[in-house]
């Protein structure tokens, strides 16, 4: 197990960055006695020193104390509502928004606006007293204001401006990186793990200590999380704990041989994340708790991955191309160069790793996002470099943390925002999470061996256009080989689905959706043209501008990648949790982990084995699983960098959307799995008892 965590402290060991550090603070207390940078300028750089004074008194509060005192936590909520402020104001009037930033000050809008999120996510830093980082943002910001002392309308300076802060990517890229690396992989010295381990999370006091926004939906989801009985928390926690081990365990993974995951959970669930650790420590096992990155170097178009609550969903979408003020060639090859020293710099303790131990959340409100042409985004080129950048890092990953030594699992929880049956779906959910796989396995079982007979599969919908045909990977020994895995409860919880790679060629049709939420926003109308397995055309109707609606979904969807291959066909069993969607009419909200499991669904990308290909893996009935490839999966073995997309998004056609499953037989002879939304495939029907009790 890790050491115990100790707060940093100014001493003479960080005395120099101290130093600076305060020096910065009193530079930037001066802007407000000054005149020399004309506004509206001096109004941005005077909420730049608003910020700087509540950190900087933040800091002095609780310089030698790590916010675990009971006493002082109204002092620390006070610190709070300060320190989350400036998030607060007025979107349409606040220099985070990009589109006000422009209207004030020009082409240097969208820069400053970019730079002003940045300091703003000091919070988190202050709360670590992660001096460095601190002190690097203040100096920029000096730079920033010295750079438009005098100087302002200088029709160089907006390329002036984007200078001081590539350098500022480029200088800090190193630290940036080890940050985020550390959160993932390394429990020592981590405040999240520390404030898990030493609050039992029954008070919201507790939440004020973590660091990230204390909304009133957190608020929500902690009280009814610290309302239910231990018998409660231990069932979501063993579940969840369960699933992990039962994925090593089906994978003939050493499970033994690690000691160290990472959660990866929503704000308010503590209390379930303290107890689920209690049952891996017994195991011998720690873990980490990665935040969100929020440098905009390092900072993922979409939606962010880690320990973060959003005050604002928009700013969030405004601020997801921030990275276009450094991403080249020069600070891709610099980032992946980084993270492998740092891989390198851990030795043999990143063999400790076993996996992340997911939660994803559903039910916050309904999002669609405003397009605003004045925020930053990616060139032509640099979604290209990106895009490499994204695969190399994925290769990198996989390098130092092998596929076959790791798993993972995910599991899905309601929000309060979910609406007035919030409790009732959360009971429902227990149920669905923890459905038993002796039930499901011999009817999943049905549709494999009816599926293993075909040579494809057409799937047609209802009310929609979808029709598409997917073929299949020929059986050399069908008695011993299988095209589709039967899930059960262990990776993917809950249970409920067979999926397959398909064959790319010969794959073709339109897959059509008229509601679906992926990564919190929701699609109308998305539709995917498929040839040869291959993306060749695609739209949704979530904007009036055609562009923009492509944009979001190359964006959202795609990764920002051209071309996607089809890298899942899958048919979801879970028809009680279908039910459940439909009884509180929540379709349109639940999570792709679950909505998966309410029909067929699609995913574009990798496949469901990337990096497993050359893994033998089987079923429960001992067939071995074949269709781990495809032709664009095995370039790995030529050239690994067109083999992978870091990029798999399921979307599912759910049961009242669908018309026929036909699998199709080389002989001529189709046999039917499902017609108009019900299975007929003998063997399966159990699974209508929960569509007609809807």
């Amino acid at each position: 197990m890790t050491t115990a965590y100790q707060m940093p402290k100014r001493n003479e060991e960080n005395a120099g960055i101290c130093e600076r550090m305060d020096d910065s603070f009193q530079r930037i207390r001066e802007f407000s006695k000054e005149q020399s940078v004309p506004a509206p300028y001096r109004d941005y750089f005077l909420a730049c020193a608003s910020f700087a004074d509540s950190l900087e008194k933040f800091l002095a509060a609780f310089q030698e104390e790590d916010l675990a005192t009971t006493e002082r936590i109204p002092e620390l909520k006070n610190f709070h509502k300060a320190l989350f402020q400036p998030y607060l104001v007025s979107y349409e009037m606040s220099w985070l928004n990009p589109v006000y930033a422009v209207e004030k000050l020009g082409d240097c809008g969208p820069m400053l606006s970019a730079f002003y999120l940045e300091v703003l996510h000091l919070i988190p830093q202050a709360f670590e007293k992660n001096y460095a980082a601190i002190t690097a943002v203040l100096e920029t910001l000096i730079q920033l204001y010295c750079s438009l002392e005098d100087d302002a309308e200088n029709p160089k300076k907006p390329q002036e401006l984007r200078d001081i802060l590539y350098s500022y990517g480029l200088d800090y890229s190193e630290n940036f990186s080890k940050e985020a690396m550390d959160g993932l992989y390394m429990p020592e010295n981590s405040y999240p793990v520390h404030a898990v381990k030493h609050n039992e999370f029954l008070k919201s006091d507790d939440l004020y200590r973590m660091g990230y926004y204390v909304s009133e939906e957190v608020l929500k989801t902690f009280s009814f999380i610290a309302s239910l009985s231990e018998e409660k928390i231990d069932c979501m926690a063993r579940t969840w704990y369960q699933g992990f081990k039962d994925g090593f365990r089906l994978q003939g993974k050493p499970y033994e041989k690690k000691s160290v995951i990472n959660f990866v959970y929503e704000a308010g669930f503590e209390r379930v994340v303290r107890r689920t650790a209690e049952l891996f420590y017994e195991d011998g096992f720690d873990f980490a708790i990665p935040r969100a990155s929020l440098h905009f170097v390092t900072r993922n178009p979409g939606q962010a991955r880690g320990l973060y609550v959003s005050p604002n969903r928009q700013m969030d979408y405004d601020h997801s191309y921030d990275a276009a003020l450094v991403m080249g060639d020069r600070i891709a090859a610099r980032l992946l160069e980084e993270r492998r020293a740092v891989f390198v710099s851990y030795g043999d303790r990143i063999r400790r790793y076993a996996g992340p131990v997911v939660m994803e959340c559903f039910g916050e409100a309904e999002f669609t996002p405003v397009d605003h042409k004045e925020a930053l985004r990616f060139t032509e080129h640099q979604t290209e470099v990106y895009g490499r950048y994204r695969n190399n890092l994925q290769l990198l990953v996989h390098e130092f943390v092998l596929e076959e030594e790791r798993s993972f699992t995910i599991i899905s929880w309601p929000l309060p925002g979910i609406g007035k049956d919030f409790e009732e779906i959360f009971r429902d959910t227990i149920a669905i999470n923890t459905l038993k796989s002796e039930e499901y396995m011999p009817v999943q079982q049905a549709l494999i061996d009816a599926l293993d007979q075909a040579g494809e599969v057409h799937v047609t919908g209802r009310g929609n256009d979808t029709d598409i045909t997917v073929q299949l990977h020929p059986l050399a020994n069908p008695e011993k080989e299988s095209n589709f895995e039967n899930c059960l409860s262990d990776v993917n919880i809950p249970l409920g689905e067979v999926f397959t790679s398909p064959k790319l060629e010969g794959t073709r049709g339109t897959l059509h959706v008229r509601k679906v939420f992926i990564d919190g926003i929701q699609f109308r109308d998305l539709r995917l043209q498929f040839q040869d397995g291959r993306v060749v055309d695609y739209s949704c109707d979530n904007f009036e501008d055609t562009d923009a609606s492509r944009a979001l979904v190359k964006k959202i969807i795609f990764g920002e990648k051209d071309h996607l291959p089809l890298g899942e066909f899958a048919i979801g069993t879970n028809t009680k949790a279908y039910r459940m969607t439909e009884q509180y009419q929540i379709g349109a909200r639940m999570p792709i982990l679950i909505a998966e499991k309410t029909g067929p669904h699609f995913a574009v990308g990798d496949t469901c084995y990337s990096f497993m290909e050359d893994m033998h893996l089987f079923n429960p009935d001992g067939k071995e699983l074949v269709a781990k490839d495809n032709s664009v999966s095995a370039c790995r073995k030529t050239d690994p960098s067109k083999a992978y997309f870091a990029v798999h998004t399921d979307i599912t056609i759910p049961y009242n959307e669908l018309g026929d499953i036909v699998a199709v037989c080389a002989d001529g002879r189709r046999i039917s799995i499902i017609h108009d939304g019900r299975f007929v495939l003998p063997g399966t029907e159990v699974l209508n008892e929960a569509l007609d009790e809807q």
